[in-house]
């Protein structure tokens, strides 16, 4: 859970960062912002929790910041999980449940939509108007509908409506391509109501005429669009936004770019939007990450199975043969240490020649071969030095002609063990030759992993800056 729970603040934290690349002029949350903040707890440990959104979605550059409620910030319905201070605490910590704000000549209607619901559910029961409930019921979502669209200067600006909780709409209506999977269904459970009601949809689109509308809450994307009421067919488009987390169910989060013209503009829409998608995580580890660790596995568990093999034949070879083989050895350094004399085996007393010491030279017609030996080790020491030796090259065109570079050095092993060991040579390699499988493999996959790791931690610390 933990693990979890870091790697998906992680990857949220990189996705905003990318997003301010954009230099936003205004930042809007449609909600659920904390996805625990209606459930009961103490004031330290939602304070932790708001922090914890606060370093996710850091903001360098002062810019405003609105918030809607959802209903994992505030709760829908009556339940004894949910805190009796949770509106008390959204409003301290983010801001009014529903606003008016005037934005570049637009009018954005910020909806509290779970308190919405719940007082639409009370008055259906109490079988009351929406003009009454408004009277009786000041400061209400129902009352700030009701007053924002009967307002004198309300139609002189394009209205662009707010939601979490999308508008009702027919069951099985289809969102558009951009959609993973789907649609929104009509449902109601523990804490959520996937949309409005068909008639506190209605009195909405009635009462704010709205030029567009945006939502979240389904965390998938979802183009609709809606008749207004009395308006002799006139439509308005709903976007459900995508969620911007990696966890919430879909493949590919994003967000939701909106830009709007000047009072001057003389188009048709004052305004043009558009989503816009992150990286699908998910597929990146499962495609990349998954493939390659399960290869360079395989491939140390090969190599370490082939040099266990390999160790294995030569000490077979030693144990059958060693013996006579080290007593030739001694026998022949014995005999040139006596004085490095070269004979002729004689058959008898009489056949005798004498000896002849090799450094003299020999007769023209004698074979040099013979009286000569190559020095000992060189040829082994050449062909150890080739097998230590990198090699790269690169063809490539220059100024019209075609350019070949050779790169010819040491290995890397080799030119740095120098500095690190007394004779040159690293004495692990000898160990690591002689290693069992398990514990080669052991060595191997920390040696390659440990660099990945470093990497890694380098980055989320980078990315927690």
């Amino acid at each position: 859970m933990w693990l979890t729970q870091r790697i998906v603040d992680m990857n949220m934290r990189r996705s905003w960062r990318a997003t301010q690349t954009l230099h936003p002029d205004v930042v809007v949350f449609l909600g659920d912002m904390m996805d625990g903040g209606r459930f009961a707890m103490s004031d330290p440990e939602y304070e932790s929790y708001y922090n914890r959104f606060k370093d996710i979605f850091f903001m360098k550059k002062d810019i405003p910041v609105f918030y809607i409620p959802g209903n994992h910030d505030i709760g829908l319905g009556n339940s004894g999980a949910f805190s009796s201070n949770a509106y008390d605490r959204y409003q301290k910590h983010f801001g009014p449940l529903n606003q008016n704000v005037e934005i570049a000549n637009h009018s954005f209607v910020m909806v509290n939509a779970p308190g919405l619901v719940d007082e639409d559910n009370d008055r259906a029961m109490k079988g009351v108007s929406y003009a009454r409930w408004a009277a009786a019921m000041p400061g209400g979502p129902i009352e700030f509908v009701y007053s924002t669209g009967g307002h004198a200067g309300h139609s002189e600006t394009p209205t662009i409506l707010l939601t979490h909780i999308p508008l009702a709409r027919p069951e099985g209506s289809d969102c558009g391509p951009l959609r993973e999977k789907w649609t929104i269904h009509q449902g109601v459970g523990f804490g959520y109501q996937n949309t409005l009601s068909d008639e506190a949809s209605e009195f909405v689109l009635q009462a704010l005429k709205p030029s567009a509308i945006f939502s979240g809450d389904d965390h998938d994307y979802c183009g609709y669009w809606h008749t207004l009421p009395g308006s002799n067919g006139r439509t308005v488009k709903e976007v459900s936004v995508k969620s911007f987390s990696m966890a919430m169910g879909v493949k590919v989060p994003g967000f939701q770019l909106l830009s709007l013209f000047p009072a001057s503009y003389s188009g048709k829409e004052s305004f043009q939007d558009i989503p816009c998608f992150l990286p699908n995580q998910n597929r990146i580890y499962l495609s990349i990450y998954v493939p390659l660790v399960f290869f360079s596995l395989l491939s140390l568990l090969v190599s370490n199975f082939h040099r266990v093999k390999a160790l294995d034949n030569s000490q077979t070879y030693w144990n059958s043969s060693g013996t006579d083989a080290m007593e030739s050895w001694a026998e022949g350094r014995a005999y040139l240490d006596a004085g490095a004399w070269r004979a002729t085996t004689p058959t008898s007393i009489d056949e005798q020649v004498p000896l002849r010491k090799v450094s003299e030279a020999p007769n023209e017609d004698e074979d040099d071969e013979a009286y000569s030996l190559p020095v000992p080790g060189s040829s082994a020491r050449r062909a150890f030095a080739r097998s230590r030796t990198c090699s790269k090259s690169w063809s490539f065109i220059l100024w019209g002609r075609r350019r070949h570079m050779t790169l010819d050095s040491s290995c890397l092993s080799s030119v740095l063990s120098p500095f690190f060991y007394q004779d040159g040579r690293n004495p692990m390699d000898y160990r690591r030759s002689r290693a069992g499988f398990f514990r080669g493999v052991f060595r191997d996959v920390f040696d390659v992993a440990w660099p990945a790791l470093v990497l890694f931690v380098l980055l989320a610390w980078w990315t927690f800056l």
